[in-house]
């Protein structure tokens, strides 16, 4: 089964990464997102697979745990005397 490659628009990308405009931009210059392609003098695509394959690429994210009723580090406001 071959995979089929379309060229995306930078809505579509930005969607498929989870990011705004700005921060697709920040991505490729770091290298982390896919690369476009100029398809004409005032429009750019992405290839599809390019693009998944920068999302396999990226690592997920791991919440941290947090100590149960910690308010991370912060004092109370108002203490209550015992």
């Amino acid at each position: 089964m071959e995979l089929e490659i379309w060229m995306m628009k930078r809505k579509d990308v930005c969607k498929a990464y989870g990011t705004s405009s700005a921060g697709l931009h920040r991505g490729m210059i770091d290298g982390t997102y896919a690369k476009p392609y100029r398809t004409s003098e005032r429009s750019v695509r992405w290839r599809s697979d390019e693009v998944l394959e920068s999302i396999k690429k990226l690592q997920i994210a791991v919440p941290v745990e947090v100590a149960p009723g910690s308010k991370r580090g912060r004092k109370p406001k108002n203490p209550v005397a015992a």
